[in-house]
């Protein structure tokens, strides 16, 4: 029984030996490094520099890291153990991959300098608190009490700091929210914070290395002024021999020195937190593939598909009105009755609402608040557009209504055309007969201008492609190409001209194949005035006809006339009109001067004197010269 109960004694003691070393261990650290507070994480490289810089200033300080060094080793043994299958948020996933990338024996060395710097905090603060209750003066008092204030905010900071690198997350994340009080304007800015935050990480980068370089700069000068005042403290208390001068100087040495130290530190961070930027910018190609990679991975996927969904719904609109439309009577007729109108807005109106909700239903469902907000904002600003644009808009309905100042199945003048209103729609149709072109234009170029009814006898352009046209002091010309930009014209000798319509219908171009007159002048003697208005106009006309019939004009020529026209200083004129069918326009240069050639052959079989211009002077006593 006495042997049972002493293997069992045996047992136990081998088994809680290890534990309570453990717990002696942990007991005797505390003493050599005072309560620390948590502190904020450093990134590796500020970590990997500050160890260069500083060093443990004391053999307890020593120890205490050593220990640390062990126990953060063997938990890294213990975590290379295979893991059992369990779910990682994404926080534990970023501690451990940050924790494999650190190196223990930076943090540790980095954690002994903190400790450092706080044990001179607390040393100055432990001094000033003293000096505060031994002093009489008031005004002293609120003096240490300030400085007392300061550096308990220091050493608090440090505290932090001191968390924050040796536990690897940030204390805030942890802190519980404070309650608030609705505001619209902060649910705004939450609603539009996903899309603000990317904007701004795309400078992210370039705005860090900004701050830091200031800041660097900023610590040097402050650097470079407390090592002056350190080597001036120094330097007076060398020279001194007052004994009161001395403790004085002796006083303001640790302050200044911890300062120098302070600084130095958070200039040592800055630097390394600029050349771990610096170094991530060599591989920044690499990450922005990476990122475009990632983006049509999550979010370009999302908006594939919200895409199909707004592309999806407009399509099931159009071919359900289409089918609806199909069915419904009136609806396919010309002028649409009012009914199908007003249906056909709504329908227009409610497919671009549902195409909305679609998209956005489709980001919430994916939980991309980044997408979900930019969408958000572009509805409103869509909103907020169509409600700038309210009136014109209601003009455009109007329109559509076929209620406005234009209205279908009516002419209108568009460009200086005249054009007839085929549809009227968010793009209207306008067709110009005689051109042979539609032509299609946005509603709201069509707001402002005015419709009229026609008569069907009117023209909607003076020529078409092939007629023959004479314009305003130019050979006539057969027209080869026109629509409503252009007119190109072939004149009779082969020369091409192309002129803009607006200025080819400022010429006022006659067209020749429908109709055309000529008109020939001729000039007779004055001796036949008493036979000029009766014998000699017969004479023409019949001789002209005859010779019509002889060369084939007669068929085409509607009319001929031969009538006095004038009397002139040297001959009377008769004018010999004949009008001809427009496919005889081509001959027109010809027939004028066959008709003036007949003119003369009917003078000479009738011995018509042809007279020219004279100069006939009277001198005194009736004699004529």
């Amino acid at each position: 029984m006495k042997s049972s109960l002493f293997y069992l004694l045996l047992l136990c003691l081998v088994v809680t030996l290890p534990t309570a070393n453990g717990l002696a261990e942990n007991q005797t650290q505390p003493q050599s490094i005072p309560a620390i507070r948590p502190l904020v994480i450093l990134p590796t490289h500020l970590v990997r520099e500050q160890e260069k810089n500083t060093h443990p200033s004391s053999p307890a300080v020593s120890a205490s890291l050593s220990a640390e060094a062990n126990k953060a080793e063997s938990s890294a043994t213990r975590e290379k153990s295979p893991p059992q299958a369990t779910i990682e948020s994404a926080l534990l996933k970023e501690l451990n991959q940050q924790a494999h990338e650190e190196s223990s024996t930076d943090v540790l060395n980095m954690l002994a300098s903190l400790v450092e710097t706080q044990k001179h905090l607390q040393e100055q603060i432990a001094d000033l608190t003293k000096r505060q209750k031994i002093s009489t003066s008031k005004t002293e008092k609120e003096s240490l009490q300030e400085e007392l204030n300061k550096i308990d905010k220091e050493l608090s900071d440090i505290n932090t700091d001191f968390e924050r690198i040796a536990t690897g997350a940030e204390p805030e994340l942890f802190l519980a929210g404070k309650e608030t009080t609705f505001s619209w304007k902060d649910e705004l800015a939450t609603l539009l914070e996903p899309s603000i935050k990317e904007l701004k990480q795309l400078t992210a980068r370039a705005r860090m290395k900004s701050e830091l370089k200031e800041s660097i700069a900023n610590y040097d000068k402050q650097l470079a002024t407390t090592r002056r005042a350190v080597g001036k403290l120094s330097r007076l208390a060398a020279e001194a021999k007052n004994h009161g001068v001395k403790e004085g100087l002796g006083e303001l040495m640790p302050a200044w020195q911890n300062m120098e130290k302070r600084v130095s530190s958070k200039r040592d961070m800055a630097q390394r937190e600029l050349a771990k930027l610096e170094d991530n910018d060599a591989s920044f190609l690499t990450t922005s593939k990476d990122s475009i990679r990632e983006f049509f991975r999550n979010r370009g996927w999302f908006l594939f598909i919200a895409f199909l969904t707004v592309i999806g719904i407009l399509a099931a609109f159009r071919l359900f009105t289409q089918l609806l439309f199909s069915l419904l009577p009136g609806a396919k007729k010309e002028q649409r009755p009012m009914h199908i109108r007003i249906l056909d807005i709504v329908l227009r109106i409610l497919s671009i609402a549902c195409a909305i909700s679609g998209l956005l239903f489709v980001l919430y469902i994916a939980e991309d608040w980044f997408l979900l907000s930019a969408a958000i904002i572009f509805t409103v600003a869509l909103i907020w557009a169509i409600r700038q644009t309210l009136p014109k808009m209601w003009r455009q309905v109007q329109m559509i209504l076929n209620m406005g100042s234009i209205r279908e199945g009516e002419r209108m003048m568009y460009q200086g055309i005249p054009w007839r209103v085929e549809a009227i729609n968010v793009l209207c149709t306008l067709y110009n007969p005689t051109l042979g072109i539609h032509l299609r234009i946005p509603i709201a170029d069509m707001t402002g201008l005015i419709s009229r009814p026609y008569r069907h006898d009117e023209s909607w352009f003076p020529c078409k492609k092939g007629d023959w046209v004479a314009l305003d002091g130019k050979p006539f010309a057969r027209v080869t190409a026109l629509s409503h930009e252009q007119v190109e014209v072939v004149e009779a000798g082969g020369r091409h001209i192309t002129y803009r319509t607006a200025d080819f219908l400022s010429k006022a171009p006659a067209n020749l194949s429908d109709t055309f007159t000529i008109q020939v002048v001729v000039g007779l003697s004055h001796a036949l005035q008493a036979i000029i208005t009766t014998t000699v106009l017969d004479t023409f006309t019949a001789f002209l006809q005859r010779r019509l019939e002889e060369h084939g004009y007669a068929e085409d020529c509607l009319s001929l006339a031969v009538d006095f026209l004038q009397i002139s200083p040297s001959s009377l004129d008769i004018a010999i009109i004949a009008a001809f069918k427009g496919n005889q326009a081509p001959s027109y240069r010809k027939i004028e001067r066959t008709l003036t050639k007949w003119a003369v052959d009917c003078c000479n079989i009738n011995n018509w004197e042809l007279p020219f211009p004279q100069l006939t002077v009277h001198e005194p006593g009736n004699k004529t010269t």
